[in-house]
């Protein structure tokens, strides 16, 4: 998959969707991703292997079971992937988790 892959699935599945930031202040649900430090393979000063880890927030106000569902057999469903426990992010009034995987 690639981040242009990661565009489409998000925003087929209905989701709100930008990589890095959203241009204007956007209303949860959505998703964000933005690219994690590199973990590449490298010898003789050179990388033989690269890797781009991805780290996917979806950040939202009310609990939504089927978007979630949706994030995780729709959208990253052919890839591995790890998630954090739900957090509450206090200043802004809403919850958040975290999907890291590699493109």
């Amino acid at each position: 998959m690639t981040l242009e892959e990661l565009k489409t699935r998000c925003k087929k599945e209905g989701f709100k969707y930008a990589y890095g930031k959203f241009e204007k202040a956007t209303e949860p649900p959505h998703l964000i991703a933005i690219t994690a430090d590199t973990d590449n393979f490298m010898a003789d000063n050179k990388v033989y292997y690269g890797n781009t880890p991805i780290q996917l927030d979806y950040t939202y106000i009310y609990k939504n079971i089927e978007e979630q569902n949706k994030i995780e057999n729709k959208i990253l469903g052919d890839i591995p992937w790890n998630k954090t426990e739900e957090t509450y992010l206090q200043d802004e009034k809403v919850w958040q988790v975290s999907y890291f995987f590699e493109l």
